[in-house]
């Protein structure tokens, strides 16, 4: 990778509770509380909610993943050139948009997702965090292991699952988040992927 730790292997908790109607969690390890007000409750006037906080931390994990499989592409050779611009984009797209929900979190004064924290949730919770898109470790060992042409087509096949989970935590927030700031940056989310989702079946097809 480069510049960024992956914490995608950590991401199962984070985008069960995202998905989840961010109300209630028997989780031990997640805080009622996510940041913005000394007594633990998040107030209108705050200019944010709840649903903002757990959008932005599980988006955050899911981007990652998505710039890890990008980097893990363009270090190979051989690679389609279609395929390379398109990873191109979305580690420059999707690494923006993790420095700026990162800004947010610092502002609303709430915790990171922290990978070490959520490491423990790896089993069913795994699972969980697959249905939304994300890839197992076994799928990034695959994509890590394949030639450049093989590769072009893993990277395809892999992202736009991908993609449609990072679409379905945007919607979701949409429904649940209050910053209009986030809420924008859902929004521009379900563009951008929905249409490289399009572009990447096309890519499939001519292969």
């Amino acid at each position: 990778m480069s510049g960024r730790r992956a914490r995608w292997p950590g991401a199962a908790a984070v985008l069960l509770l995202v998905l989840s109607g961010c109300t209630q969690t028997d989780d031990p390890s997640v805080s009622d509380d996510p940041g913005g007000s000394e007594d633990g409750q998040v107030r209108e006037d705050d200019g944010f909610n709840r649903g903002d906080v757990m959008f932005a931390q599980g988006m955050i994990l899911h981007h990652e993943q998505a710039v890890e499989m990008s980097d893990i592409l363009l270090d190979k050779s051989s690679v389609d050139p279609k395929v390379r611009r398109l990873a191109e984009r979305i580690r420059s797209a999707q690494g923006t948009e993790i420095d700026q929900m990162e800004q947010w979190l610092e502002e609303w004064n709430a915790d990171p997702p922290d990978q070490d924290e959520s490491e423990g949730h790896g089993g069913p919770g795994m699972e969980q965090g697959m249905e939304r898109g994300m890839m197992g470790g076994a799928d990034i060992d695959e994509l890590r292991a394949a030639d450049g042409e093989q590769a072009s087509t893993l990277f395809l096949e892999q992202m736009i699952p991908h993609h449609e989970g990072g679409i379905m935590m945007a919607e979701h927030h949409l429904d649940q988040g209050e910053n209009k700031d986030a809420l924008t940056l859902s929004e521009k989310i379900i563009d951008d992927q929905t249409a490289e989702i399009e572009q990447m079946r096309e890519m499939l097809d001519e292969s």
